[in-house]
């Protein structure tokens, strides 16, 4: 691998770069994660990839190179992926808020983060607070799951590679690639589970919803809140449904309206998880972009046969 080539093709800048093919993308990105980079060449290329953008062929190349350095875990039925990699900078952070009410239903919920960020509140902030710690390794998180239906894992646990490479992200200060592929791992097979992902810019959906095409998975894309992926309960977004039959997305969720209940007040963390378990108790209603998230996961866990069956039996369930 001539890195110094790679660095020539990519590093043109936004106009003049080209995308690396398949094989090579996996073969740098694996590695990046053996640490058989040096420092300026490792710079060089997440720099260059920020400024250019992953082609199609450079994600799916990445994500492979990355599967080697996942836990590799069995099927569990009705299982959803939630990743949680920004937190929240001026609302509530309603990830685990969805997560829990998710479990609450049912479904098998596996959860991984981030475990800290100075400038935000993250979701492991909010479920510490709420008694929901992480799990300390792999084995104990997979019998989390099997025993409560809910998981939560930190990065640095999961995939320990990956976690240098957001680290990264405090010594150059901007986010690389490993932003983008954190929010598309699972550790279950690519069929298995629903995994729920979003996307910051315009640009990104099509490379997403391609991406699990390609790898014949199953994910909920949608425009997020502040890098999360619960829909924002103020300026909701469309939900692309990607099956594992190999069709085109489909969107499963039009653009609604924006919530018309009363929302957490403020992003702090006491008053996040008051508000949090007023609505796991029913106390207030769930915002509805966060209700029709909860549907869609549902039709596409096989819990549902349709979006009505859906809204017909959370409102049996009191939400």
């Amino acid at each position: 691998m001539d890195i110094k080539q790679i660095i020539k093709e990519i590093g043109r800048g936004k106009l003049h770069a080209r995308h690396l093919d398949l094989d090579t993308a996996t073969t740098l990105y694996r590695a990046i994660l053996a640490d058989e980079v040096d420092d300026l060449s490792l710079g060089a290329i997440l720099i260059a990839l920020r400024i250019k953008g992953e082609g199609e062929e450079e994600l799916l190349g990445f994500y492979r190179a990355l599967e080697a350095f996942l836990p590799q875990w069995p099927e569990l039925p009705h299982t959803v992926v939630i990743p949680s990699y920004n937190g929240a900078r001026r609302q509530a952070n309603c990830t685990p808020l969805l997560a829990l009410l998710l479990n609450k239903l049912g479904l098998n919920v596996f959860l991984h983060s981030i475990h800290r960020d100075p400038t935000r509140i993250t979701t492991v902030d909010i479920l510490d607070a709420m008694g929901i710690h992480p799990a300390s390794d792999t084995p104990r998180a997979l019998q989390q799951l099997r025993d409560n239906g809910l998981t939560l894992m930190t990065i640095d646990t999961l995939c320990p590679p990956l976690a240098k490479q957001l680290d990264l992200r405090w010594h150059l200060g901007l986010r690389n690639s490993a932003h983008t592929l954190a929010k598309l791992i699972s550790p279950f097979p690519a069929q298995a589970a629903v995994r729920l992902t979003s996307v910051s810019h315009p640009e990104y959906l099509p490379k997403v919803t391609q991406f699990f095409q390609d790898i014949k998975g199953k994910a909920l894309v949608s425009n997020g809140c502040e890098g999360e992926v619960y829909l924002n309960p103020q300026r909701p977004s469309a939900i692309q449904f990607v099956d594992n039959e190999g069709g085109e997305a489909m969107e499963i969720v039009p653009r609604g309206m924006p919530a018309q209940t009363p929302l957490a007040g403020n992003k702090e963390i006491a008053t996040t998880v008051a508000w949090t378990r007023q609505v796991l108790e029913q106390q207030c209603p769930v915002p509805q972009p966060l209700r029709e998230q909860l549907m869609s996961c549902l039709v596409a866990c096989g819990r549902c046969a349709s979006l009505t069956d859906a809204k017909n039996w959370l409102t049996k369930q009191g939400y």
